[in-house]
């Protein structure tokens, strides 16, 4: 199985929250990026779920005013 291209990235992060996230990955015992990663691909499910319902809501007002 080919390995996903990564790229790296640099960000500051508030001490506590970088040691609470450091804790939950040690607890999984994963990575923190493992776990950074997994929590951006949950943001991005529910955003991408979000942008399609608004979409959806707005197709069904056009339809009502063309109606």
């Amino acid at each position: 199985m080919k390995q996903p291209e990564k790229k790296h990235t640099f960000f500051f992060m508030n001490k506590t929250i970088k040691d609470g996230l450091q804790n939950i990955a040690q607890y999984n015992h994963t990575s923190l990026t493992h776990l950074l990663e997994e929590g951006a691909k949950m943001v991005i499910h529910r955003e991408s779920m979000r942008i399609k319902e608004d979409t959806s809501n707005l197709n069904s007002i056009n339809q009502m005013l063309r109606g």
